[in-house]
């Protein structure tokens, strides 16, 4: 009796097996919509305005959609004839393919699509900012989702955008800056504010464009500008850290120039382009006036020179002096020129 009942245990448990091996993403797909599931049963308890755990129920939400994610690409079962051969498409000739829980999925998602955007504000007040990021980026990316097919929720693009740049927010009060880059190029992609959106990106860059200098980390530098000047082409300051970038890799001005006065003519009132190309115009001024072959020189001869040298630099000083008074390597080298051309 106690091997039968052993076979019997055993032959359950090769059968459970077999089932969910006939279909990977059957355990994936019902663990997924336990999450929900407890999402669900929380929801009396917030239209009541009663308090919930709020990691518990609004994390729930974002499992479950991580777990249907990982589910949907698994969904797919080859269909066979009674003998056991493949069951052939007579259109394409290739073996049909059933789903059997990604219907399912399409539902349940879309039937929570505003839940997300709840969630969001949720996490928000409670500060846990990741996961409100993440809440809020599902909720933008739904109306998008090619695999909702013709159940894909909608939203006009302005709220997209609007949900993409909080996302954006999220993940920087997260101190995640690559999501929130991310995040803030969507953003910009649907047309959110663009002033509010770029500003967040210079800034972004400005500190992964400093730290990848520290770190010679000079191709992924080059990525990371190529693609800003391309998403933000406006924009000088991606020129003028392109320029900082060719300069510190090479040690040479002369790679960083056309990037410098490119920046410099894209915005006019950007000081720190100014002053790169007044410095250009200077340094170049003092190693005329430095050259060994220049030293036997008379002050005349000289100033055939290095003058036609400075004033090129000097109207980019003056800019730079006038946009930032407090940049005191424009000043001294301003001054030197002025003392130059007034011998």
């Amino acid at each position: 009796m106690k091997k039968f009942v052993l076979l019997l245990a055993c032959t359950s448990l090769v059968g459970a097996n077999m089932v969910a091996a006939d279909n990977p993403a059957e355990p994936i797909f019902k663990e997924g919509k336990d999450y929900f599931g407890i999402y669900d049963d929380a929801q009396p308890q917030m239209l009541m305005q009663q308090p919930v755990d709020t990691v518990a129920v609004g994390g729930a939400l974002i499992k479950g959609y991580d777990l249907f994610m990982q589910a949907l690409p698994l969904d797919s079962v080859p269909e066979v004839n009674k003998d056991g051969s493949p069951k052939l498409d007579k259109k394409t000739g290739l073996q049909k393919i059933k789903t059997k829980y990604s219907k399912d999925i399409v539902n349940i998602l879309v039937g929570h699509h505003n839940d997300y955007l709840i969630v969001g504000q949720m996490f928000n007040e409670t500060q846990n900012y990741e996961l409100a990021a993440r809440a809020w980026g599902i909720y933008a990316s739904l109306p998008s989702a090619e695999f909702l097919g013709d159940k894909k929720p909608e939203l006009a693009d302005s709220t997209v955008a609007q949900f993409r740049y909080y996302e954006g927010v999220m993940y920087f009060q997260a101190k995640d800056n690559a999501k929130a880059l991310e995040a803030f190029y969507q953003a910009l992609d649907k047309g959110y504010n663009y002033q509010e959106t770029t500003d967040m990106i210079k800034y972004l860059i400005g500190i992964s464009v400093d730290k990848c200098l520290q770190d010679s980390a000079y191709n992924e530098c080059d990525e990371m500008l190529a693609r800003a000047m391309q998403k933000c082409p406006k924009e000088a300051v991606f020129v003028l850290f392109k320029g900082l970038l060719e300069e510190t890799r090479t040690g040479d001005i002369e790679q960083a120039i056309k990037y410098y006065k490119s920046a410099a003519e894209l915005d006019p009132k950007l000081g720190v382009a100014q002053y790169h190309v007044g410095r250009y115009y200077n340094n170049k001024a003092v190693n005329v006036m430095n050259a060994e072959e220049n030293l036997n020189l008379t002050d005349e001869e000289l100033g055939k020179l290095i003058d036609p040298i400075c004033l090129e630099a000097k109207p980019y000083l003056e800019k730079a002096v006038e946009l930032e008074p407090t940049n005191s390597e424009a000043q001294r080298m301003l001054k030197w020129v002025n003392d130059r051309l007034n011998k």
